[in-house]
């Protein structure tokens, strides 16, 4: 009878930490979603902060969305979303160069705006030896596009510029990072990535509107920008695990 109760004792005790161990992290064929945001740059390279290159770099977008499907308590295929918008809106006041006596005061509008985006899908392989906390590493290849917008208008003689000029490229990263389990199916992170990134700007298309035509050009050239080196993204990452 004794034995009887140091088997259950020890059954009970295994059953115990195997329970411990799965009580925040999650388990096989389960899913998590979450948000991020970066607070600062990203590749070496410098990067403006608005979608645009300096010297070598490409910014990725600022918010972003990642999914995750855990085929197990190891392995898990993953989704990066990203996407990132930023505008710039100039007023310039005038008044009529080829009319003196005309004391009316006009304006010519300008707007930029800038559009990033990201599909990165990937793996990930988790390592169980903590409770709460969950390291990991992983891969991820995907597609960047990079949109520009200007577009202005000049009162005085109604004409309307709009200059668009699109640019698409790819990225793989090399990937790792850490899920701090804060409770229940709620956790926190960060991620260190080495990787290569590469866009290509098109041809920009302009388009001249005035006195009721239309008038359509296109740019002269076009660029192919690439960089490879770490990117660390200062970012706070929220997810929910399902």
């Amino acid at each position: 009878m004794k034995k009887v109760f140091v088997a259950v004792a020890l059954a009970t005790a295994v059953v115990a930490s195997a329970s411990a161990q799965n009580k925040y992290k999650p388990e096989g064929m389960s899913f998590s979603a979450e948000i991020n945001y970066s607070f600062g740059s990203g590749s070496i390279g410098g990067n403006t902060g608005d979608g645009a290159w300096t010297n070598g770099g490409f910014e990725l977008p600022k918010y972003g969305a990642k999914f995750r499907l855990f085929i197990d308590n190891n392995w898990a295929v993953r989704l990066n979303l990203g996407l990132g918008t930023g505008t710039d809106k100039t007023t310039d006041y005038f008044t009529n160069p080829n009319d003196p006596d005309d004391k009316k005061e006009y304006e010519t509008v300008g707007k930029k705006t800038t559009t990033t985006f990201s599909l990165m899908p990937g793996f990930e392989y988790h390592f169980n030896k903590f409770e709460r906390i969950s390291p990991y590493v992983g891969a991820e290849i995907g597609i960047l596009t990079n949109t520009t917008k200007e577009n202005e208008e000049n009162e005085l003689d109604e004409t309307t510029y709009t200059k668009k000029t699109p640019g698409i490229g790819f990225a793989f990263n090399v990937i790792t990072g850490f899920d701090v389990y804060l409770c229940k199916g709620l956790y926190m992170g960060c991620e260190l990535g080495l990787g290569y990134d590469s866009m290509k700007t098109k041809r920009f298309t302009e388009t001249t509107e005035a006195a009721g035509e239309t008038h359509e050009t296109e740019g002269p050239d076009s660029s192919l920008k690439s960089f490879f080196g770490f990117h660390a993204q200062p970012s706070l990452r929220i997810g929910w695990h399902f």
